[in-house]
């Protein structure tokens, strides 16, 4: 029982995602999957040597996800050994003898190591989800030739879960920010977003670590920058005289990132000794070896594929994070799908079945279709703000309620602070007084305060420009530049950022 608790806890996150925002309204599709379909079977020539892969692959399998392993060490598997610091230091020490990166053992890193090592749940999910991802990281690595312990920042950034967002709109297993992953072809639309792929996000990471390692020649440094920009590093820098160690400018960097490293050093430790400290896997969700890729060329509806191949809805979205709405949208070229590799021949043998059954299937809910939208007005992407709901969105807009649940998929009316709408309105957008207000008049400045002139670069958005400067929001910003937003920055363009380091 207690197993499947664990389970159940490590499958909230993304039965969350999909009961809620990524499922359309499935009005009569009910009737739809209750009727027989025709399945074809694989042929079982090729079944046999497909099992017969399976088999001897898995042999080979060193990792063992038993949690019955606890018994065989006599312990209760609540129980945290306690060990002295100088066994601690000696095995960190033996982590940063084989390893470019500097695994310092001070009371900072220590304190991360504790708290990842009394996180025993969080580790036990770690654990289980390094079974799907770390052979792709690692693969990469080699690929680019970084530090193999890099495999270890995704659970920094994102505790391994490939469909995590941020507050900021960070988002996917290595938290890019929109305008960093298309510099990276992590390009996200209505249907897809790659930064939420495995792969694809992953060697956008190892590409923009590569450019980070040139800049900066040092490893910790290249983690600074990775955090909270090259701009905050290089100032952490310049205060602290042009030190380039990041324990000399420690002090200097901004708050989140001075625990980022000692954090990427704990999650170290505690990854490679996390036995010692009577700490097991829970049973993953997907191992790495279970899953093979196909490409398709029209669109598919993975529920469809779910009734075909008989796999849960849950896993099939687990394991193809990238499609919003459970769909792989027909494109231009061939998409990829993941697929259970015992279910490949299965799949195969009903592919056209399962395209013709997807076409179907669309006519029965309705998703809104992003290159096919024939209506008048622009497409706007809205932010939901505090205060905000449906009937006055509409009324902003001059669009009816009932068109923006269609075109979001929304089966109610309750919205959440921060949720993305799509709308489609000819209605020119009308500014309260208090906007106006905002985005005519710059406030004047008052005694002591003064402006840094910053030039606005190719892939600048505010939020990564006020990440560069302590202390200045992306609403001063705006408002210190008459009403400035991402939308509308210009490169070369000169704005003024209020001096608040």
């Amino acid at each position: 029982m207690k197993n499947k608790l664990l389970i159940i806890t490590l499958l909230l996150p993304f039965l969350s995602v999909s009961q809620n925002e990524n499922n359309p309204p499935f009005h009569d599709s009910a009737t739809f999957f209750s009727r027989d379909f025709v399945i074809e079977k694989d042929n079982p020539f090729v079944a046999k040597l497909d099992s017969l892969l399976l088999f001897y692959e898995r042999m080979d399998e060193k990792f063992t996800t038993d949690t019955n392993v606890l018994n065989l060490h006599n312990e209760d598997p609540n129980t945290t050994p306690v060990f002295h610091d100088s066994i601690i230091k000696k095995r960190l020490k033996v982590l940063d003898d084989n390893t470019p990166f500097e695994l310092n053992y001070n009371k900072i890193s220590r304190a991360y190591i504790n708290m990842y090592i009394k996180r025993r749940k969080s580790m036990s999910i770690f654990l289980a989800r390094k079974e799907t991802y770390f052979p792709i990281f690692e693969e990469m690595l080699l690929k680019y030739k970084l530090p193999m312990e890099f495999k270890y920042l995704p659970i920094v950034e994102s505790a391994l879960k490939p469909n995590a967002e941020s507050w900021a709109g960070a988002a996917g297993l290595w938290q890019f920010m929109y305008t960093t992953g298309t510099r990276y072809g992590l390009v996200a639309d209505s249907y897809m977003d790659l930064r939420k792929d495995p792969y694809k996000s992953t060697e956008g990471a190892c590409k923009h670590l590569t450019r980070l390692y040139k800049v900066y020649g040092n490893w910790e440094l290249v983690l600074a920058a990775y955090n909270s920009g090259g701009g905050n590093v290089n100032k952490a820098i310049r205060k602290a005289g042009g030190k380039r160690d990041f324990w000399e400018i420690y002090k200097f960097l901004p708050k989140e990132t001075q625990g980022y490293v000692p954090a990427f050093i704990g999650i170290n430790y505690a990854m490679n000794y996390a036995s010692e400290h009577n700490i097991y896997p829970m049973k993953p969700l997907a191992k790495f070896l279970d899953i093979d890729t196909t490409f398709v060329n029209k669109r598919i509806d993975l529920r469809v594929v779910s009734r075909f191949l008989d796999v849960k809805f849950e896993h099939l979205s687990f394991i193809n994070p990238a499609y919003i709405h459970g769909i792989i949208p027909k494109r231009e070229n061939a998409q990829y799908i993941y697929l259970p590799k015992e279910k490949m021949g299965v799949f195969y043998a009903n592919e056209e079945a399962i395209y013709a059954a997807s076409k179907e299937l669309k006519k029965i809910y309705n998703i809104p279709e992003y290159y096919a939208y024939k209506g008048k007005g622009k497409r706007i992407k809205y932010r939901v703000k505090s205060g905000d709901y449906l009937g006055k969105i509409a009324k902003k807009y001059g669009v009816k309620v009932r068109s923006i649940k269609k075109w979001n998929n929304l089966r109610g009316v309750d919205l959440r602070t921060g949720q993305l709408l799509y709308i489609y309105s000819s209605k020119k957008e009308k500014k309260t007084k208090k906007e106006e207000s905002k985005s005519v008049k710059a406030p004047v400045l008052k005694e002591g305060e003064s402006y840094t002139l910053y030039i606005i670069k190719k892939g600048d958005n505010l939020w990564d420009i006020a990440k560069k400067f302590p202390g200045v929001s992306v609403e001063d910003i705006s408002i210190h530049n008459n009403g400035l937003s991402s939308r509308n920055l210009k490169t070369g363009k000169t704005i003024k950022i209020i001096n608040r380091g």
